[in-house]
């Protein structure tokens, strides 16, 4: 050991990084979401990814001829449904041919009980929101739902095959369209910590009157970020509901593009950890 050399010691070298765990940005914003609607009184709908037609669109009162429902907006799964009930099915069928008890005249076209059995993936969140009002809601009530979708989409700064939605429903005797803008206002500014909003006239199969909401992201400009409206009678009376009913529909994915200060929504599931360690949670952009 003494015929041994050791090499300089430098104390001006930094020391290595030693990283503490922390939760990813985008698990803790959608944890901040959760929170803020319990804090508001809502209670939370759950549903199952993979859905029957039944309740992912038939139920919504979107027609069996509808261009969403193809293969190629859709992912189908093999298999049915066989726990829908019947008499559920029966007086969602009657809506669709000829109105049944809701005083529409429907769409006119020949309903097919088979084919609304079929399962896809979740398309959209408003499939949960169907399930809870045929279940008894409770009436005045609010709900909402994190509610994972897929569709087939092209991948790009703002869209994705997979997504997550925030989904709500709020249902009373004294629930008009100007309280459904009041509380998408509400979110835009408590969630997406967007500063500039605006809605546009819309069309959905469910709803009517119905609206899209769209912030201004700080990069990418406007930005729509979902959409809502007054549930049709078509949609709730063969549910077993006879009142007023507002729900929406918004990305969780670009909300967070916009409270996060993301200009890619791939940025969310990136697997850079030095990106995901170095990205400030709203929480803590906050401080």
């Amino acid at each position: 050991m003494e015929r041994e050399k050791f090499r300089k010691y430098n104390i001006q070298l930094p020391p290595p990084r030693i990283v503490g765990g922390r939760k990813h940005p985008y698990r803790s914003f959608l944890d901040q979401v959760k929170q803020k609607f319990i804090s508001m009184g809502f209670e939370e709908m759950r549903g199952p990814l993979v859905e029957s037609e039944f309740w992912d669109m038939d139920a919504l009162y979107m027609p069996q001829f509808h261009p969403a429902r193809e293969i190629h907006d859709v992912y189908f799964v093999e298999g049915i449904d066989k726990r829908i009930p019947e008499k559920v099915v029966a007086r969602v069928a009657d809506a669709h041919r000829n109105g049944g008890e809701t005083g529409s005249r429907g769409w006119r076209y020949p309903f097919d009980v088979q084919r609304t059995r079929r399962l896809v993936l979740r398309s959209q969140g408003t499939a949960v929101s169907a399930r809870t009002l045929g279940g008894k809601p409770k009436i005045p009530g609010k709900y909402f739902s994190i509610a994972r979708c897929f569709r087939y989409d092209q991948v790009d700064a703002t869209h994705a095959p997979d997504f997550f939605q925030v989904e709500g429903i709020v249902l009373g005797q004294e629930i008009h369209f100007r309280t459904l803008l009041g509380l998408l206002t509400l979110f835009a500014k408590e969630v997406a910590r967007a500063e500039e909003i605006k809605f546009l006239p819309a069309y959905f199969p469910f709803t009517e009157p119905s609206v899209e909401m769209h912030v201004r992201h700080p990069k990418l400009g406007w930005m729509e970020l979902g959409g809502a409206g007054l549930f049709r009678p078509e949609v709730t009376k063969p549910l077993g509901v006879d009142v007023p009913v507002i729900a929406w529909g918004l990305g969780l994915d670009r909300m967070a593009m916009v409270a996060l200060g993301i200009s890619d929504i791939r940025d969310l599931f990136s697997p850079d950890l030095g990106l995901i360690r170095e990205k400030r949670t709203v929480q803590e952009g906050l401080g």
